[in-house]
């Protein structure tokens, strides 16, 4: 057994047989080498079918953020030239509004998790059902795929305007999955748990690969639930938990329990576990905390050696990656001092070989043949680095990567707005909030709760801000450029008015 979605295993053997279903499958629709295809389904097994399947005929898999909507939808699925879509019906209420924009898709193949969305008949798009997929020959492919091949396109967050797809070749996953086995010194009686999204790079990355490798075993849930992954863990007896983000706090947060000790976790992996709660957090859980560092262009190139870790620190240049901090003008700089993290893998094929589509972005990231993450931080004299705050304009709310400029976009597509600026603001919860500061239209009114409404239908939910503060201006340089950080720094102010607090609920 391999994975195990809740109670319903899956052998390795019954794997690689679906794999190859629905790699024909794929092929006699005309899918072919190099053809890229958007898969926009829950955790679910169809998802490994879809991605391996595609794999294994030199196709290109491009995971699509299942909370997306509008522009940003189109944006990832057409600029990534994708030819069908892999969907579950569930999401029809995003998808049905943009089909005609689809240009680039020919075939759309439905999973039905809920019977009762019917499969839609789009336009110039030819429909079919998953299990239709499936009914082809479980024969290998007779499809010659080379290590280095693209075997994934990854969407950025667009931290600098819109989001940019990452291309992963397949010798990439390997190293990021056998590194994984190596830094979290996985082995076949290992039992690894997610309920982080198989579209985001930690689940591919740091469960489902490595669980493959280790030849250890995986079990997957819909989605992260506070409540319910000590319970999940005991159920299964899994050994290692992934973490993103504000997890850590949150588990924190919930009331002491006698068995909160009682556990089978060794060892949960992640990033950005606060250092003020790390030991009171291994203590009451009895378990061990592993910080990485990375991002989808790099991932992972920073471990804390699990002999020797530092709280607060995400760890050490790992195997096969040299990792520096240096100075704008991209001068290392000394131990202690603030720099920017840059990375350069030592192999060909390893890291990413750029963003698709996106030349003049792609040399800018390889700037001086070093990988520019944008993120801020320390290294200490040993070699420990020190992660402190994004150089670009980004946000992280529980987990998930937030882009200022799209927020700002669809803000400012709002009729009576002028202009707006988009900043994160700490959380109790760990991470940040999002808040907008809005100047609008001479005589113009709309209140804050109009605002959700129009951010609702075109932004995921996650992206929609929890504060809102009107003004009558944006506190700008000479040339006209707004100064972000001075309002970060003030944070939550008097005149924020909150969403939560109000009542809203959005939908996701």
């Amino acid at each position: 057994m391999v994975f195990q979605f809740r109670d319903d295993p899956i052998t390795l053997g019954e794997l690689d047989e679906r794999i190859n279903r629905a790699a024909n499958g794929f092929l006699a629709l005309g899918v072919k080498k190099g053809d890229k295809v958007a898969i926009m389904l829950p955790n679910c097994p169809e998802f490994l079918y879809a991605w391996f399947g595609l794999n294994k005929i030199g196709a290109v898999e491009v995971p699509i953020n299942v909370a997306l909507k509008g522009t940003g939808l189109v944006h990832q699925i057409v600029q990534s030239d994708s030819v069908a879509l892999v969907a579950d019906t569930q999401y029809l209420d995003r998808l049905d509004p943009v089909s005609a924009d689809l240009k680039t898709v020919r075939h759309a193949i439905w999973l039905k998790s809920d019977p009762a969305h019917a499969v839609p008949g789009w336009q110039g798009i030819e429909a079919l059902t998953f299990p239709e997929l499936l009914a082809h020959s479980d024969a290998k492919p007779n499809v010659i795929v080379h290590f280095s091949d693209m075997a994934s396109i990854l969407y950025t967050s667009g931290t600098t305007g819109v989001s940019k797809g990452v291309m992963i070749s397949h010798h990439y996953w390997y190293d990021v999955w056998s590194q994984s086995v190596k830094y979290s010194r996985y082995t076949e009686d290992d039992v690894l748990y997610t309920g982080l999204p198989f579209f985001h790079g930690n689940a591919q990355g740091i469960t489902i690969g490595p669980a493959i490798l280790a030849d250890a075993k995986a079990v997957i849930v819909e989605r992260f639930s506070a409540s319910a992954l000590w319970d999940d863990c005991r159920r299964w007896n899994c050994t290692e938990a992934n973490y993103i983000g504000g997890i850590i706090p949150i588990l924190m947060k919930a009331e002491p329990d006698a068995r909160d000790g009682d556990n089978p976790l060794r060892l949960m992996v992640g990033a950005a576990a606060p250092v003020s709660i790390w030991h009171d957090f291994e203590k009451r859980f009895n378990t061990k905390l592993l910080e990485v560092y990375g991002m989808t262009e790099c991932y992972c190139c920073l471990a804390n050696p699990i002999d020797e870790p530092r709280p607060g620190s995400c760890g050490k240049a790992i195997t096969g990656w040299n990792v520096k901090i240096v100075d704008d003008n991209d001068n290392e700089v000394a131990p202690g001092e603030l720099g920017e993290f840059v990375a350069q893998p030592q192999t060909p094929f390893v890291g990413t070989e750029g963003y698709y589509n996106k030349p003049v972005e792609t040399l800018e990231f390889f700037k001086n043949f070093w990988m520019h993450t944008g993120d801020l931080g320390r290294m200490d004299k040993d070699g420990y680095f020190y992660f402190v705050d994004r150089k670009k304009q980004a946000l992280r709310r529980r987990g998930e990567n937030i882009s200022s400029f799209e927020v700002e976009a669809v803000i400012n597509a709002h009729p009576a707005v002028l202009e707006s600026c988009v900043v994160g603001v700490p959380s109790d919860v760990g991470e940040e909030e999002v808040k907008a500061v809005v100047v609008l239209k001479p005589g113009q009114t709309v209140s804050e709760a109009e605002l959700i409404e129009f951010c609702e239908p075109r932004l995921a939910y996650f992206a929609i801000p929890r504060y809102i503060a009107f003004r009558t201006e944006l506190p700008k340089t000479p040339s006209e450029r707004v100064e972000k950080y001075k309002l970060k720094v003030e944070g939550i102010t008097p005149d924020c008015w909150d969403r939560e607090a109000s009542g809203i609920k959005l939908k996701r």
